[in-house]
């Protein structure tokens, strides 16, 4: 132990060799200890990588237990420079036959004055802009900002539903005003209040009376099956229900709605991936090798064959009184290999997903009581396996409790360790002190022997 040395010098005995092979044998539990240990670490870590696969797992399962994964609709236009679509799960199969006539516009005026510049003054007095049936806003003209610039800037920090903005058109300054607001909900009204002094030029130009319509306050016009309708958008949500059209240009378009199986195709593709890594994370750390009789890390671990046994008893179980027969798994393509793992075919998903006779939404989402959809059942499962008190944290404390107690145990052992070399060291160091004396007298006596009369070294 560190601090602790000595040599016989009296004796010629090795004394630190002698304490090094003894306490080599008497730190044999100390290495024991960390052997256990670092045993609990590997399974920490092969439980971590376990918890890990099935957080992964619970994500894909979550999105099968949601039923717009199975109800997904899809919409698709003949030609989408005209228009685009999406489909809500409530939009019905069909197909519709569209015209757009007229896009929804932003109204637009200018001044009609010939302004020169953008200094150009006006009389003092008062703008009241209203857009539509909203609030009118009021815009005092004083001698602060009586220009035309000044008068743009005013109108752009009153929020007043409109963006001003000076065109240089080649020959004068115009003053334009642009709605915020498409189609017909978006007409530009400017009332004036003129006061007739402080600039050159009168305010009473700028009123809607005076003004020249740059772009009309257009309704878009369209007509779904021939049927003729108005909005003040491009964007329409209230035209079919469950369908979202948006408008690009003039000119005519298919639109079919139809079941996107694909959204459930990619959601189980996803759960078939995520739940064969975790069969594959568990074969790993739980296989015996036979050949080199070797055990992985959570062989004959009780909590990963907990796992195990649960898994597998899900993926096989059951559901009943789903309409169209439906009860497993296997009856929408999913099915169980020799290994354990799934495999899916997704021709059979596409065809039960098509037959209006098959609920196969219910199959995973159902949340009858002692009746789970499948989906549900395991992501109920997988709360209680992964969950902070749930069987893999309950484990995973288990073993950083036996790793503290180890640490307690190392710490115990040392100092009695330390104890132990310091007797050893403390009975060598006397043993030697006895055989030094002992040789120094024997010495002594030889040299008494030799002086007796009759010695052979007192004859000569």
């Amino acid at each position: 132990m560190a601090g602790l040395s000595s040599s016989g010098l009296g004796s010629g005995l090795d004394i630190n060799s002698i304490v090094s092979e003894l306490m080599a044998v008497e730190q044999q539990p100390l290495t024991a200890l960390a052997t256990k240990e670092a045993s609990y670490q590997a399974k920490i870590s092969a439980f971590g990588s376990l918890k890990g696969a099935l957080s992964s797992l619970q994500t894909a399962v979550t999105t099968l237990t949601k039923t717009d994964t199975f109800a997904s609709m899809s919409a698709s236009s003949s030609d989408s420079s005209v228009l685009t679509a999406s489909a809500t799960n409530t939009a019905a199969d069909g197909t519709y036959s569209i015209s757009v006539n007229k896009l929804a516009k932003y109204h637009s005026v200018r001044s009609n004055g010939n302004y020169t510049s953008t200094a150009a003054s006006f009389h003092t007095g008062n703008l009241s802009i209203s857009v539509g049936t909203g609030t009118t806003v009021n815009i005092d003209i004083d001698s602060s900002n009586n220009t035309l610039a000044g008068i743009r800037t005013a109108i752009n920090n009153a929020n007043a539903g409109v963006t001003a903005t000076i065109v240089d058109d080649g020959t004068y300054q115009r003053l334009v005003l642009t709605s915020k607001t498409l189609g017909s909900d978006g007409t530009i009204a400017v009332a004036v209040t003129d006061d007739g002094i402080g600039g050159d030029n009168s305010l009473s130009a700028l009123a809607s009376a005076s003004l020249v319509s740059v772009q009309a306050a257009d309704d878009a016009e369209l007509t779904i099956n021939n049927l003729t309708i108005t909005r003040s958008a491009n964007t329409i949500t209230d035209a079919v229900e469950g369908l979202t059209l948006s408008l690009a240009k003039t000119g005519s378009t298919t639109i079919t709605v139809a079941k996107n199986t694909s959204k459930a195709t990619t959601a189980i593709d996803g759960f078939v991936k995520a739940y064969n890594d975790v069969v594959k994370q568990l074969k790993a750390s739980t296989a015996y090798d036979s050949a080199n009789n070797k055990a992985s890390t959570l062989t004959g671990d009780a909590t990963a064959r907990s796992v195990q046994a649960q898994l597998v008893g899900l993926v096989h179980s059951s559901v009943s009184g789903i309409t169209g027969g439906l009860s497993r798994l296997s009856d929408v393509g999913i099915s169980v290999q020799k290994d354990g793992t799934l495999a899916f075919t997704t021709s059979k998903l596409t065809t039960a997903l098509n037959d209006a006779t098959k609920d196969v939404s219910s199959l995973f989402t159902q949340t009858t009581s002692n009746n789970t959809g499948i989906a549900v059942s395991l992501n109920d499962w997988l709360d209680n396996a992964v969950g902070s008190t749930g069987s893999i944290a309950g484990r995973l404390n288990g073993i950083d409790a036996s790793i503290k107690s180890i640490g307690k145990q190392r710490e115990a052992l040392t100092m009695r360790l330390q104890s132990i070399e310091q007797r050893y060291r403390t009975q060598f160091s006397a043993l030697d002190s006895l055989i030094s004396s002992m040789n120094q007298t024997s010495e002594y006596l030889t040299q008494q022997l030799a002086n007796l009369p009759g010695s052979s070294s007192s004859s000569n």
